[in-house]
């Protein structure tokens, strides 16, 4: 009788069929690294709308009073000075005053940061190092805050609370706010300040983070809803910018941004101004 016979892959097919693999995985990782990243971005801006939520409930329980950006500050970044035992790791920012209204510390980092994974304990430096916590961390009982989000220096005052010189000016109430809905409250950011300002999209770059899914980044505006946006679009044109508090000036050649100081600066420009086109600024472009 004839014997039958096995079939078998020859080592052509077999290399053939291991090629066709690896150019699909080269081509589908890049896809899922996307969409993961895509998650993390709806997961942040899910955050954020917890936190612009949060900070309405402040702001009605205080009458109608948003918090300062510092309410105290006994800071020096980099001491080596242990936890609880130096009145330097006193910082009560506008994260500890709105910690109540959101119960979970995570709700203030975000997934897609990699500065969002603090340390317990961990001093807060600049520029952050691994583990690094954010302003307001001496404060919290597990002593740890995320580095995420700051608050905008050019509608908030950086200057603390019980500051005597400078004293800092009043906080803002709700009813003083002509753009409620296009001014900027909280940003994303990879330092661990309370603040930030319109000038770190030119002077501190670093400073500013930007999802890699879209190179956007998310905001809370004064009315507490969030969104996200190009960074770029949050200061030009500059008649326009979400940064003032107030009205812009609607001169055409404005460049003069009239926010609290010390932000009472002209903005480079335009975005193709030679004072973007360093890695740093361009990584969030």
């Amino acid at each position: 009788m004839p014997r039958s016979r096995r079939s078998a892959f020859t080592l052509i097919e077999l290399l053939v069929v291991i090629a066709i693999i690896a150019i699909l995985a080269a081509i589908l990782f890049p896809v899922f690294a996307m969409a993961r990243e895509k998650a993390r971005m709806s997961a942040c801006i899910s955050n954020m709308r917890q936190i612009g939520t949060s900070l309405m409930m402040y702001v009605q329980d205080y009458d109608e009073t948003y918090p300062y950006c510092r309410f105290h500050q006994n800071l020096n970044l980099g001491t080596t000075a242990k936890p609880g035992t130096d009145k330097g790791y006193v910082v009560d920012s506008w994260r500890n005053a709105i910690l109540p209204y959101l119960k979970n510390v995570d709700v203030l980092g975000c997934p897609s940061n990699p500065w969002s994974r603090s340390v317990p304990g961990q001093l807060a430096s600049l520029p952050p190092l691994p583990g690094s916590n954010a302003e307001g961390w001496g404060m919290t009982p597990g002593l740890r805050m995320p580095i995420s989000y700051n608050m905008n220096q050019c509608a908030s005052s950086w200057i603390p609370a019980d500051n005597k010189n400078p004293a800092p000016p009043p906080p803002i109430r709700a009813p003083q706010l002509e753009r409620a809905s296009d001014t900027i409250i909280i940003a994303e950011s990879n330092w661990p300040t309370s603040d930030m300002g319109a000038e770190w999209l030119w002077n501190y770059c670093p400073a500013i983070f930007a999802h890699q899914a879209s190179k956007m980044g998310n905001f809370i505006f004064f009315d507490g809803h969030a969104k996200s946006k190009k960074w770029m679009s949050t200061l030009y044109p500059v008649t326009q910018n979400n940064w003032e508090p107030g009205i812009p000036n609607q001169d055409p050649n404005n460049l003069k941004l009239n926010g609290v100081p010390p932000c009472t600066y002209s903005a480079p420009a335009g975005p193709a101004d030679k004072k973007y086109q360093n890695a740093a600024c361009q990584a969030y472009q």
